[in-house]
């Protein structure tokens, strides 16, 4: 490829495989559990986690035409923990049962936290050459994944473990731009998708519920790439909005229920054309 030409989605290779690993970023929906007289929560995490993402992508090209079929697997993993001492609080069980359970005073717990992010996307797009580089816009259909866990510790020793699983399944449409960026080749596209999501919530003191909701995401991807001894080598920038991300939430005198709020997630990745 040349930077001449400088279009990364308009090739004259009919099948491009690309692989990339990085480092991911997840802003989550506050964990708390609890809370003390003053209001404030007696176990939490604020769930922003960093972590590992990787991904492959591969784009067949129907040379002669304006249209590429594209298709992208990705897995990110992250935790985080939290710890703290208790001073005599009670902590709701989410099963809505009495007694609750009693953080002694001075009784060490630990909160660990860990989310893994997976899915797919399978999209068409059209390519249009104009002065200004490559113009292209398509559709994709998506599946994202979230499952997180939440281990809490008491000196120690396990006390509650609890899961909440949210799979979105819709479709993106995206306009994208394929130029030259300080001389280098380089594209961005700009989704935004509709998702049916669907949130599971379970512990080890046998409670499940679950919910359902429309999501729209927002989602920006750079990416720009170059030649070192024949191997075409590059960086990929992205970001998405969640405008709705699960949430537990534990209630006083009633079983705990699934809220949402507002997540986002970041990547950096280092990517190899194979």
């Amino acid at each position: 490829m040349s930077d001449l030409k400088a279009q990364s989605t308009i090739s004259d290779r009919p099948l491009e495989v690309s692989t990339g690993q990085g480092l991911w970023g997840a802003w989550l929906p506050k964990y708390s559990w609890g809370e003390t007289p003053s209001g404030n929560a007696v176990i939490s995490d604020d769930m922003d986690l960093f972590g590992y993402h990787g991904d492959l992508k591969i784009v067949r090209r129907f040379l002669g035409t304006r249209t590429s079929f594209e298709s992208r697997a990705f897995y990110a993993t992250a935790e985080s923990t939290a710890n703290g001492i208790g001073a005599g609080e009670n902590l709701p069980r989410p099963d809505g049962g009495v007694p609750d359970f009693n953080l002694s005073s001075g009784q060490a717990w630990r909160l660990t936290s860990g989310v893994e992010n997976y899915g797919f996307d399978v999209s068409l797009r059209d390519t249009w050459v104009t002065r200004f580089g490559g113009l292209s816009a398509g559709c994709a259909f998506s599946y994202i994944a979230f499952d997180q866990t939440f281990d809490t510790t008491l000196n120690n020793l396990d006390l509650l473990r609890e899961e909440l699983d949210a799979n979105y399944r819709g479709g993106k449409a995206f306009v994208g731009w394929d130029g030259c960026f300080l001389g280098r080749p380089s594209n961005l596209d700009l989704l935004i998708g509709f998702y049916d999501m669907n949130a599971d919530y379970d512990t080890d003191i046998n409670y499940q519920t679950e919910m359902s909701k429309n999501v729209t995401t927002l989602e920006a991807n750079f990416t720009t790439r170059r030649v070192f001894r024949d191997i075409e080598f590059g960086t990929t920038l992205g970001v998405m909005y969640f405008t709705d991300m699960p949430m537990i939430e534990h209630n006083d005198n009633a079983p705990a229920s699934i809220g949402t709020d507002d997540a986002f997630t970041m990547k950096f990745l280092f990517e190899i054309l194979l």
